[in-house]
């Protein structure tokens, strides 16, 4: 392809005796090559999204719509927290300007910032706020090249006096966005959300309908959409054990299941911090860390169940849940994708061999365990791996990623990030261990994934390999 195309710029060029157009075109093929070698391959050096002075964390990214990712992350080059934003084609190219344009530059501090595609081929941004004194949620959308199209300084999504906190958000199906937080304006943690329209305006109750003010607290809600413009959650009450429920909301912000939710898991001792996958027939699937098994209250030691919930509310598959691994050691941190089929797939740490590694299950639509009985190993290299996540592989297995500690037993910094791909069947599409995404020194922190959409994922996370933390990116494999 390069070389017919250098071919074409001779010969274009000696037809018309032109030496200008000879600089041109070959400017023109220099370009292409570039473009098609803007990654840099060095896993020491990688990629970098944005290297302003002073420190950016906390990366998230979505699909352009186009092949490529665009990025947003919290960044204090001018002495606060800011949210600023790059757009990251197929090729590795930045299109937006150096460094990234700022999504919300005001004095106050907006930190945590999460992103979700406007299916238009630009985003929607959601970040919380300090600039009332108290911490709101505020959100603005940018377009595909790189303008911002709401209000300067974001739209209001809840500015009610209380706070608002660990705040989760997906597409609401026709360019807008439903968002969902922990709120305390009753004098103890609720769950809120609210749904905003392509315009930035808000479709349900001004600061947001309730999910559910359930006496005591209620922590770590997740949502994912019910296909017909609304939203499941699921989150856990602490009354007094921790217990899994979950609710749905129509496209008006009308709850369609039982007020106060419905018990996902309320068995014997505690289960929390849940993960929920559509089914992509108006339920879910849900999995959460369960400590039913545990040998005391006071044990560390978990196990991973599951439960599927349809759209109606019932739940499809045994009371209080199925066992997803059920090994007498530690499994937390679940993360999942629907496999395409009808099911899902799930990723976990687990500390069956006492260091941490990483395990995965798929689970059929009826609650099958079609890989190996407690999981297969996606990385069981020596040392500790965590933190793993996943995405869709789009050919109905998935791409795993973690933080890798497998170089340097019991230090608290990564040493790098890895990834490995699993095929409908559970066999590892990658080397053994998996594949290395960075192996810069430092320590790098909170990755994130998006499918390229050709069996890989662009993976971007928060990296120390100086004394201010930067942004990088790389694309898998």
């Amino acid at each position: 392809m390069n070389f017919l195309f250098r071919q074409f710029c001779i010969r274009l060029a000696r037809k018309f005796y032109s030496r200008t157009l000879v600089a041109i075109l070959f400017i023109t093929w220099a370009g292409a090559q570039n473009a098609a070698a803007a990654w840099i391959k060095d896993l020491n050096q990688n990629t970098p999204v944005c290297t302003a002075k002073n420190d950016q964390y906390f990366p998230n990214l979505t699909s352009d719509g186009a092949g490529g990712v665009i990025v947003v992350w919290q960044d204090t080059r001018h002495g606060n927290q800011d949210v600023f934003a790059q757009r990251v084609s197929a090729e590795g190219e930045m299109l937006w300007m150096e460094n990234g344009v700022a999504i919300c530059g005001l004095p106050s501090h907006q930190s945590w910032p999460l992103i979700i595609t406007d299916q238009t081929g630009g985003a929607i941004i959601i970040f919380r706020d300090s600039r009332h004194g108290n911490q709101d949620v505020y959100a603005q959308r940018i377009s595909a090249d790189g303008q911002l199209l709401w209000d300067e300084g974001g739209v209001p999504v809840c500015v009610d006096r209380s706070f608002q906190d660990d705040v989760d958000a997906i597409p609401n199906g026709s360019g807008g966005a439903i968002i969902v937080w922990e709120d305390w304006r009753h004098g103890n943690q609720d769950i809120y959300a609210q749904c905003i329209d392509g315009n930035g305006k808000s479709v349900w109750t001004q600061n947001g309908v309730p999910v559910n003010r359930s006496e005591g607290h209620q922590y770590d809600c997740v949502l994912t959409a019910d296909g017909s413009g609304g939203a499941i959650f699921a989150w856990w009450n602490l009354t007094p054990d921790w217990n899994v429920f979950a609710q749905r909301l129509n496209a008006k912000g009308e709850t369609v299941w039982d007020a106060e939710g419905i018990p996902v898991c309320v068995a014997p001792g505690n289960q929390g911090a849940p993960l929920i996958v559509a089914d992509n027939e108006g339920g879910a699937f849900f999995v959460w860390s369960d400590y039913r098994n545990a040998p005391s209250p006071f044990s560390i030691s978990a196990d991973l169940f599951a439960q599927r919930i349809n759209a109606e509310g019932n739940v499809l598959w045994e009371t209080d849940g199925i066992s997803v691994c059920n090994q007498p050691s530690n499994q937390q941190q679940p993360a999942g994708v629907s496999d395409g089929a009808g099911g899902l797939i799930v990723a976990w740490w687990d500390e069956r061999d006492i260091f941490s590694d990483i395990y995965a299950q798929r689970v059929s639509p009826e609650g099958v365990m079609m890989w190996e009985m407690n999981g297969i190993p996606v990385c069981a290299a020596g040392g500790e791996q965590r933190n793993p996540g996943c995405v869709p592989d789009g050919s109905q297995g998935a791409v795993v990623y973690w933080l890798d500690y497998r170089e340097d037993f019991g230090n608290t910094t990564a040493d790098a990030i890895y990834a490995q791909r699993i095929d409908p069947n559970g066999k590892s599409l990658w080397p053994l261990n998996g594949i290395p995404i960075c192996t810069a020194d430092g320590n790098q922190i909170t990755p994130q994934a998006s499918p390229d959409g050709q069996g890989g994922a662009f993976i971007i996370w928060s990296d120390g390999r100086t004394d201010e933390p930067d942004i990088y990116i790389h694309r898998a494999p």
